[in-house]
């Protein structure tokens, strides 16, 4: 009697589980279920044009993919001439690969220290610590930018910085290195003759004297413009009037001594000028008085001599643009022989040497010994 009653209870017990359970499942069903929709042309239309976007997608993924890659390796393939079975806690990739420079066509494990580098030597490991996998498997991987820093990931490789953090990058300029991130935006050269009087030579107690700017802008033409000036007065190469916040001040006047032809020497009163704005060169110099003998553009065997009488001005600058890091984009001048720090680097300081005829520049980093060419930035 006893066994009818545990067996007419266990029935109910399993009768009613099934029933919950069968209740569970239509309640999910019904929660999950949505109303079916007709199917319409403009559906369709959808359809096909989300399949050719994605088709397209494929082809240019395909196309970016480096030739040298032909396939993922099926698992269990013979890798570096053995059976590779597949590990318990990750899964190796398997790439069969052609390697061009022993023609051959074999199967590596990207993650083996010991297979073939798919980057002339840039090991895969490198790729993948630094989470750019994607770029191993492409043509272009060493010379894709994967952090947007304006570097390549080789250069990054090359100075151990990080490709995958824009905020880990190598300089900019370095000594001994050609590889720089500078262009050279403009280059700007303005050359000018200041001219005393004469007769300032030959005046013992002078209190003010005339000058004449020779502007020069095409190697030859002469355009003279006169001014007086005492001490404290200001000028600029352009001729205009004495004013306080022009470039060059008089400082005041002064005997000199000077030689002539034949070894005679002759006190003179010269013209002491302080140049305000130079940041390379001497601030404050001196002016023979008479008609210069050095012109704008011609050389001459008396420049820079004590004997050369007024004063050449050859101002050259460049404007540079930087193309990297954080400042990208920045635009700054400097100007020739001038000791400047680049935007975004300026742990290193640098001389412009030279500005060459055909618009670059040669940049000397400290510490380097010889300058490092900036090219003409495309246009």
């Amino acid at each position: 009697m006893a066994d009818q009653s545990n067996s007419g209870r266990n029935a109910l017990i399993i009768g009613v589980v099934l029933g919950l359970a069968t209740a569970g499942l239509g309640v999910y069903t019904m929660t999950n279920s949505k109303a079916a929709r007709p199917v319409t042309e403009l559906d369709a239309a959808g359809t096909k044009a989300a399949t050719l976007t994605a088709q397209a997608e494929q082809a240019k993924a395909e196309k970016e993919r480096s030739r040298k890659i032909v396939d993922v390796a099926p698992e269990g393939a013979v890798v570096n001439n053995k059976p590779r079975f597949t590990p318990i806690f990750f899964s190796p990739e398997l790439w069969q690969v052609s390697i061009d420079s022993k023609k051959i066509t074999t199967v590596i494990d990207i993650y083996d220290p010991k297979a073939e580098s798919l980057h002339n030597g840039v090991p895969n490991a490198w790729f993948i610590s630094n989470n750019i996998s994607d770029a191993l498997g492409r043509a272009d991987g060493l010379t894709l930018d994967s952090d947007g820093d304006g570097f390549s990931n080789k250069e990054e490789f090359d100075a151990k910085t990080s490709p995958s953090d824009p905020n880990s990058l190598p300089p900019l300029i370095e000594a001994g290195k050609p590889n720089h991130k500078l262009v050279v935006v403009s280059t700007n050269e303005a050359k000018a003759v200041i001219e005393v009087e004469s007769m300032l030579a030959y005046d013992a107690n002078p209190t003010e004297t005339s000058i004449t700017i020779h502007l020069d802008r095409s190697g030859s033409k002469r355009v003279g413009k006169k001014v007086k000036v005492k001490p404290g007065d200001s000028f600029d190469l352009t001729g205009t009037p004495p004013a306080a916040d022009k470039r060059f001040t008089v400082v005041g006047f002064e005997k000199a001594s000077f030689s002539d032809s034949v070894g005679n020497k002759s006190d003179e009163t010269v013209l002491r000028v302080r140049d305000n704005k130079t940041l390379i060169g001497e601030k404050e110099f001196v002016i023979r008085p008479g008609l210069t003998r050095v012109r704008p553009g011609v050389k001459n065997n008396d420049i820079d001599t004590p004997n050369v009488k007024g004063r050449d001005i050859n101002d050259a600058s460049a404007t540079l643009c930087v193309t990297a890091g954080p400042k990208a984009g920045t635009k700054f001048e400097v100007k020739l022989k001038e000791t400047f720090q680049i935007p975004g680097n300026e742990k290193i300081s640098c001389k412009l040497e030279s500005i060459d005829a055909q618009g670059t520049v040669n940049v000397l980093p400290e510490g380097a010994e010889s300058p490092i060419l900036v090219p003409k930035a495309a246009k």
